[in-house]
C-alpha cells in the first residue's frame, strides 16, 4: 500500500505542530506539509495533488465553498478532512455539499485523526463519533415524515441511527433488548427500501441524504 501524504492547514503553530506530530508518527504516513493559510494550501496541493488535506474550519482566507472549487481544478476528487470545535449544522452542511470527506472535532483523539486520515486516503467518508450521531438523529427524524419516500418503520429508523453511530448488531440488540437475528432482519430491510446493497454503504447512504439545519 502507497503511503499517504498529509497537508495540514491550520492557523496556529502549537496546533499545526501537534497535528504533524501525531500525523508523523504513523507508519501509514510518508509526509507532512504544513501551511497557514488557503493560498499556501493550494500551492502545495498543486505539487501534491493526492495528499490528504486536513483544513482548520477557521482557515486564513477561506471559505469552503469557494477552496473546494480550486482544489477541485486541480484534482477532481479532493481528499478533504475538515477540523472543527463547532458542530454548527450550518457549516457542516456547506461542508457536504462542497464535497468534503471527512468532519472532525479538533478534540478528536489522535486514534480518530489517523482512523480519518486513512479512510479519507482511501477514498471513503470519515466522521467524528458526536456528528455522526447528530446526522443519525436528523436522518431519523426525516424518514419518519410523512413526505419521505423511504417509509422506514420506527424500529428501522431506530436501527439506522444505530448502525450510522458505528454499533455492531450483537450491540444493536443488546440496546434494544431485541435478537442479534431481528437485527440483521432489519438491516435487510432497510438495505431493500434505500435499494443498498451493504452496510457501509447503508451508512454512507445516511450520511450523504441527510439535509441538516
Amino acid at each position: 500500500m502507497n503511503k499517504i501524504k498529509v497537508l495540514i492547514a491550520e492557523n496556529f503553530d502549537i496546533y499545526r505542530h501537534g497535528l504533524s506530530s501525531i500525523l508523523s508518527d504513523s507508519a501509514s504516513i510518508s509526509d507532512v506539509i504544513e501551511v497557514k493559510s488557503a493560498k499556501e494550501l493550494v500551492r502545495e496541493y498543486k505539487a501534491h495533488p493526492a495528499a490528504v488535506c486536513i483544513i482548520s474550519s477557521n482557515l486564513e482566507g477561506s471559505n469552503i465553498h469557494d477552496l473546494m472549487q480550486r482544489l477541485e481544478k486541480i484534482e477532481p476528487n479532493p481528499r478533504v478532512v475538515i477540523l472543527t470545535y463547532s458542530t454548527d449544522v450550518n457549516h457542516l452542511n456547506q461542508s457536504l455539499k462542497a464535497g468534503v470527506k471527512g468532519y472532525l472535532m479538533k478534540n478528536c483523539s489522535a486514534k480518530e485523526l489517523l482512523i480519518a486520515v486513512n479512510e479519507v486516503a482511501k477514498g471513503e467518508k470519515s466522521f467524528s463519533k458526536s456528528i455522526s450521531q447528530i446526522m443519525a438523529d436528523r436522518y431519523a427524524d426525516e424518514a419518519k415524515k410523512p413526505s419521505s419516500g423511504n417509509k422506514l418503520t420506527n424500529r428501522e429508523t431506530e436501527v439506522l441511527k444505530l448502525i450510522v453511530e458505528g454499533h455492531t448488531s450483537p450491540e444493536i440488540a443488546k440496546m434494544l433488548f431485541i435478537s442479534p437475528r431481528t437485527v440483521e432482519t432489519h438491516r435487510s430491510n432497510l438495505m431493500n427500501k434505500l435499494k443498498i446493497k451493504n452496510t457501509a454503504a447503508l451508512v454512507r447512504y445516511a450520511l450523504e441524504k441527510t439535509e441538516i439545519g
